[in-house]
């Protein structure tokens, strides 16, 4: 069993003194190998055999045992650095390149805040996440308001053929779906340029997100803006959901998927906050990347009740923890560049490995 492994905030790492008579001291720059999990223990702790030598890691993230890895070799100087490469590689096109460009300057609700039409804002503040409370049914009132899946509801109620009821059904997503809301309003003559502009603005926003979730669709990944109110007033954050290969997950019947859940927001109080966490079936595992360690101490005090909420809803908790993140990452665009790396260009994916 070999000891010695570190880690950065991108590689894998191991010095070289700790494995000076093994197979893996003549291993050579970019060289790739192979590895797999052979066992995952307790606290994110998994033995992995590399180049025929077991290795006993720890990860923030959630390892599954027989997974297989491919490793690449980046320097040998002083550590043996690795970098996982994932198993399949995503190509978008230019054109999906420019939307990812487009969304990230602007969340599509900000236009709507500038509106002055108070039922539009009312509608806003419903899919908001609120700080004053926990609230289980964000999510599924984000999907279902906020326009993103505006086309697909009204697919599938008109594929529901001719009925009494399906005018005021039509009638009732135009009023209750924001995105309907504005192509109603659209429509309508009593604007004044200003209102128009903000409303073709969110309606441009929130096709091209939509147009990019669709194209991304095949890698499981989404990208997905949501408003923020506290205070009287609006700010915005970002959900990104990786779902995982859909292909792979179809081939094992999702039994062993991996979900894989950042979370983007700038606290008034706290600062910018990034939340990455990995759930397998019913097991949970997660860091908060704060912008300081006054603020890490201060969340660290609420981490118990987090914990016991989840275990409550029947949840094992891994390991959850809490540290200092670099401006950039959690900077107002790390998720969508993030999501740009992963989605565009054939870079290998890193995956954090410490012990």
């Amino acid at each position: 069993m070999i000891a010695g492994i570190h880690i950065s905030p991108s590689d894998l790492i191991i010095r070289k003194e700790a494995v000076k008579n093994s197979v893996l001291a003549s291993l050579k720059e970019n060289q790739k190998i192979d590895a797999k999990v052979l066992k995952v223990f307790s606290d994110n702790k998994a033995e992995v055999l590399i180049a025929g030598k077991k290795v006993i890691v720890k990860s923030p993230f959630l390892l599954t045992q027989g997974a297989k890895l491919e490793l690449n070799i980046l320097k040998t100087e002083e550590n043996l650095t690795f970098k996982i490469i994932p198993s399949n590689e995503n190509k978008f096109s230019e054109k999906i390149s420019a939307l990812i460009r487009l969304v990230s300057k602007s969340n599509p609700f900000l236009s709507l805040t500038k509106i002055d039409n108070t039922e539009l804002l009312e509608m806003l503040k419903s899919i908001s996440l609120k700080s004053d409370r926990a609230d289980k049914d964000f999510l599924p009132r984000l999907f279902n308001k906020s326009g993103i899946l505006f086309e697909q509801k009204m697919s599938t109620l008109l594929k529901q053929g001719n009925n009494q009821f399906l005018q005021q059904e039509v009638l009732n997503i135009f009023k209750n779906d924001i995105k309907g809301y504005v192509l109603n309003q659209l429509q309508t003559q009593d604007h004044n340029a200003g209102n128009l502009k903000m409303l073709s603005e969110y309606s441009s926003n929130i096709e091209n997100l939509q147009v990019l979730n669709a194209q991304s669709s095949d890698t499981g990944k989404y990208l997905i803006p949501f408003p923020v109110f506290t205070n009287d007033s609006f700010s915005f954050g970002q959900l990104l959901i990786d779902l995982g290969n859909p292909k792979e997950n179809k081939k094992n019947g999702n039994k062993d998927r991996i979900i894989n859940v950042s979370f983007l927001l700038n606290m008034s109080k706290l600062g910018g906050l990034r939340a990455d966490f990995s759930i397998y079936k019913k097991s949970i595992s997660g860091v908060f990347n704060l912008s300081s360690i006054e603020v890490c101490d201060f969340v660290k005090t609420k981490l118990p009740q987090l914990k016991e909420n989840l275990t409550q809803r029947e949840y094992l908790v891994r390991n959850i923890e809490c540290k200092v993140a670099s401006k950039e990452e959690i900077s107002p665009t790390s998720l969508v560049e993030s999501f740009a790396k992963d989605v565009t260009k054939d870079k290998d994916r890193i995956l954090n490995i410490i012990i």
